[in-house]
């Protein structure tokens, strides 16, 4: 049996710069994914962390594989907390005229872990959030995906 994978695209109207900034700045990055400042210092085999508002904690740990500013970054992906294998992130960049596609993998998954269920629901509101500050400069307010009530 296949191991899972997930994908996601966006178009996004800015430039790959700009796109990369938003990626690997902490500022940045706590206006669309979750308030998390997602902090490294963006070399291969360097940490990567996801730290919380309280400037404290974190809630997601990695090591960076691979880094192309502008075109692609490669890192692991962990859960803290959570004993699932760390799984892997790939982040691709390619500019096409006055948008650039904006693709996600996320895969290394074990089969349907604790962390694949909860990624599953949680990169769309980072996408589309980034997406969004992006474009008109103001963050989208989307709750955790675990505060998103079910029917």
């Amino acid at each position: 049996m296949a191991k899972p994978e997930l994908e996601y695209q966006a178009y996004i109207r800015t430039t790959a710069d700009r796109l990369w900034k938003a990626i690997t700045d902490p500022v940045e990055t706590r206006r669309y994914f979750y308030g998390l400042a997602v902090t490294s210092d963006w070399k291969p085999g360097s940490s990567l962390k996801h730290v919380m508002p309280d400037g404290k904690s974190t809630t997601i740990e990695g090591k960076v594989l691979e880094v192309e500013p502008g075109r692609k970054l490669v890192h692991t992906f962990a859960t803290t907390g959570v004993s699932d294998a760390p799984s892997r992130v790939t982040w691709e960049i390619e500019p096409m005229g006055q948008v650039t596609l904006l693709t996600i993998t996320h895969d290394g998954f074990e089969g349907e872990t604790q962390t694949y269920k909860s990624v599953a629901r949680g990169w769309n509101p980072v996408v589309s959030g980034l997406k969004t500050l992006l474009e008109t400069g103001t963050p989208l307010q989307i709750p955790m995906p675990a505060q998103v009530p079910t029917s």
